[in-house]
């Protein structure tokens, strides 16, 4: 349904009286003139007579009192949380305009307004003040009670207002929906003097609700990332029982793997979508809400809370599986295959406090076959944590597949994902192809950079997600596939789907569990490491010698900031290995551009570790020529005299 929000053109603005007087003729005999009103206020006026609206002067019974307003603003906490920015620019941009905005329930009360000064003053003469409702049936037709009565955006100016008393009044509000549930949050309102009327109040109305959406979205997922962040070990445990995580209004966001046995055999009945998020979504992304709470149909016996620094943030309930179900489920649980003991998290190395934290997290998602999302810098080893996750998860018994979202075009990483039949496009592989999707059948599916995938390919690989059916590129009949998620990105997510690029319902199927891995750089002792790792893993593939790495060269890996992580650590050390034969490799063997770029980061002064690895660099030269500083001068490429001064200033004395 179209509705007429802005005011361009209409007559409103340029004949005012010819809307007051349609208005007493409304008033006095019911009827209005043909076109001269706006259809949208129209409707408003005829719900107000209906409502039997005062059409002198808005009702200021509903204001509340000051306890009153402190239990709405508590009811309503989540919506004003991700007000906060928006509310604060206001008082700012809105400080010289003479005008205001209101944030507003969707009854129509206003929880807090900011703006101009002067402006805010006046409010107070008109009730447009915290605690005052400003739904249609209390004030009659207006920008706020309009739209959240339309569920649209609207301007009301002047004698488009339905009492008198407000007529010097124009507002444009828009109202804030939940992203994830589109139900009414509230509404955002401007409203100035009616001398005060601008096109781009709308539009940054509009504008302020929407970012109020994102910032409410970004508040969710971070919620939904506490709770199951504090219950993560119940589960990850073996045991019996079925186990349900609701948040603090019912809904659910997790059940483990055996909650579907567990109430089939106590007879209840909860949609238990495979990998649920907080809220179920049709294949189109849009809110299905559940027909009652799944809470009330639990025996409160069975539900904790869930606290977090005191604070109740959600619902636990841990069913026990009825006694002579008991010993079956048990067998089902035993029967899973345990982990192998060359698990690739033994691969893993590291002792910094940072790494060791996200392999104890990652060593407890990997037991729950839930999908998880990695997050990092680009190189911190996101694929080699994948790759430990599936060897210790539920499905180590399958394929690791791996592909790249980055890079490819759509409709080879369509290819590459879904896979598709002979002759399904221009240059498809004669007799078809199977896509990732289906070889991870059983197995894990690992998608690194999946921040990338473009738009359009999004809602189609969150179709795969929900029905766990795939249908290859030029083919109709579904093929059933059942694989783990894990997926990868150095981007946040949450900020691409405020900022529209990513969708939010794919985020939340592919983060029901978010790992961050640390940057080599906070990893503080891990580089030496590393690099002896790899340097031992290049001596095993490569050679039978004894080459070693001196202290030096680990001590000025050691002070790099990586801005590569490990990925630069390895290429580096690989370089290093096979650019000399040496049996003990020091800093001068790294290359030159790792060495020129050192210099440039490096102060100038005896301490830095590319004076100490030049000192040893002389040093060695001078023995390998026998004190002969010539040859030695020689061996460096540089002149005699400057070696002199190096000698000096390093304190090496002349043989």
């Amino acid at each position: 349904m179209s509705y007429e929000s802005s005011l361009k053109g209409s007559a409103a603005v340029s004949h005012p009286t010819r809307i007051a007087s349609a208005r007493e003729k409304l008033l006095t005999d019911g009827n209005l003139p043909d076109n001269t009103v706006r259809s949208v206020i129209t409707a408003s006026w005829q719900r107000c007579m209906s409502s039997h609206v005062d059409p002198l002067v808005a009702k200021r019974t509903q204001e509340l009192g000051t306890d009153e307003l402190m239990g709405i603003r508590r009811q309503h906490k989540e919506l004003i949380s991700a007000s906060e920015v928006i509310m604060r620019e206001a008082k700012e941009l809105l400080a010289e305009s003479a005008t205001i905005m209101h944030l507003v329930t969707p009854s129509g009360m206003i929880l807090d307004y900011e703006g101009d000064p002067a402006t805010l003053e006046l409010a107070r003469n008109f009730s447009l003040i915290p605690g005052a409702n400003w739904n249609e049936q209390a004030a009659g037709t207006n920008a706020i009670g309009t739209a959240l009565n339309i569920g649209a955006p609207v301007q009301v100016h002047a004698f488009e207002h339905f009492c008198e008393n407000i007529s010097r009044w124009t507002c444009s509000a828009a109202v804030i929906r939940d992203p994830f549930e589109k139900r009414l949050l509230g509404a955002l309102n401007i409203s100035g003097l009616k001398n005060t009327l601008h096109d781009y109040c709308l539009a940054l109305a509009i504008s302020g609700a929407r970012r109020i959406e994102g910032q409410f979205a970004q508040l969710k997922l971070a919620q939904r990332d506490l709770l199951l962040g504090a219950t993560i070990d119940h589960f990850t445990s073996s045991g019996s029982d079925g186990v349900l995580l609701f948040d603090m209004e019912g809904k659910l966001v997790r059940a483990n793997t055996l909650a579907d046995k567990v109430l089939a055999a106590r007879g209840i009945k909860i949609n238990l979508t495979p990998y649920n998020p907080i809220l179920t979504l049709n294949s189109e992304g849009v809110f299905t809400p559940e027909s009652e709470r799944a809470l009330n149909q639990i025996d409160q016996n069975w539900v904790e809370p869930v606290m977090h620094q005191g604070e109740q943030i959600g619902f636990l309930a841990i069913i026990p599986l009825p006694a002579r179900q008991s010993q079956r489920a048990l067998n089902t649980v035993a029967n899973i295959p345990p982990p192998s003991k060359s698990t690739g998290f033994f691969r893993l190395v590291g002792q910094s406090p940072p790494f060791l934290k996200a392999v104890q997290q990652a060593k407890r998602i990997a037991k729950a076959p839930i999908p998880v999302l990695l997050q990092g810098e680009t190189g911190v080893g996101k694929e080699m944590f994948a790759k430990a996750m599936h060897e210790e998860g539920p499905s180590q018994v399958g394929e690791f597949v791996a592909l790249n979202c980055g890079g490819l075009s759509r409709d080879l990483l369509a290819g590459e994902l879904f896979g598709h039949v002979e002759g399904a496009f221009t240059g498809a592989r004669r007799g078809g192809m199977i896509g990732k999707i289906e070889a991870a059948n059983g197995g894990t599916l690992f998608l690194d950079e999946i921040g990338e995938m473009p738009l359009d390919l999004q809602p189609m690989f969150l179709r795969v997600l929900q029905e766990s059916e795939i249908c290859r590129v030029g083919e109709a009949r579904p093929r059933k596939v059942n694989f783990r998620l894990i997926a990868a990105t150095n981007r946040d997510l949450a900020q691409e789907v405020a900022e529209g690029r990513f969708r939010m319902d794919l985020y939340y199927r592919i983060s029901s569990m978010t790992l961050t891995i640390p940057p080599l750089r906070e990893r503080k002792g891990d580089v030496s490491l590393l690099a002896q790792n790899i340097f031992a893993h290049l001596l095993e593939q490569h050679s039978g010698d004894q080459k070693r790495l001196s202290k030096p060269l680990l001590d000025l890996l050691e002070r790099h900031s990586w801005p590569g992580n490990i990925r630069e650590l390895g290429n580096l050390i690989t370089a290093a290995f096979f650019l000399t034969d040496r049996e003990e490799l020091g800093p001068e063997d790294l290359p030159k551009d790792f060495l020129a770029a050192q210099m440039d980061s490096q102060e100038d002064d005896d301490t830095n570790p590319l004076d100490l690895a030049e000192k040893e660099v002389i040093n060695r030269a001078i023995r390998e020529q026998g004190g002969n500083l010539t040859q030695v001068a020689k061996q460096l490429n540089i002149a005699k005299s400057t070696l002199y001064i190096k000698l000096k200033k390093y304190g090496i004395a002349r043989p």
